[in-house]
């Protein structure tokens, strides 16, 4: 495929997401949250600028857990069978107040997951297979 065919490809596939589930009052509930656009999380990312004593902010160049932080109610949603049921900014503010830290952390990482870590190892998965075929018809 040309650039140009994957890039059409691309804007029309679907936007990626995760899941991640997490208990109140003893009761199982899912969040999904949504990739951001690239221009969106790199705005975004500008804002919060990173912790010199964190390794993961300095190679990122943003503060990783206030970034995740203030995108999650723009990016994510409450399941309820087959529909997404947006939060608003209150019930957000209370949800994460009522969150165990553990439960804050693996918001962040599937945030930050979804949004930085999986298109960087899909480019690492790339070159992989573009050096795998090269060797092969080499």
């Amino acid at each position: 495929m040309s650039f140009l065919d994957d890039l059409a490809e691309q804007s029309t596939a679907p936007t990626p997401s995760v899941d991640v589930d997490l208990t109140l009052n003893g009761n199982l509930h899912t969040l999904r949250f949504k990739q951001m656009n690239g221009l969106a999380w790199a705005a975004a990312a500008d804002k919060h600028p990173p912790r010199p004593d964190i390794p993961i902010d300095r190679r990122y160049g943003y503060n990783l857990r206030s970034l995740v932080l203030a995108v999650a109610p723009d990016t994510g949603s409450r399941v309820e069978g087959d529909e997404l049921v947006a939060l608003t900014e209150d019930e957000w503010r209370q949800l994460f107040a009522a969150l165990p830290g553990a439960t804050v952390g693996r918001i962040c990482d599937a945030v930050w997951g979804i949004n930085e870590y999986a298109p960087e190892q899909a480019v690492e998965a790339a070159k992989k297979a573009r050096r795998r075929l090269a060797a092969k018809s080499s």
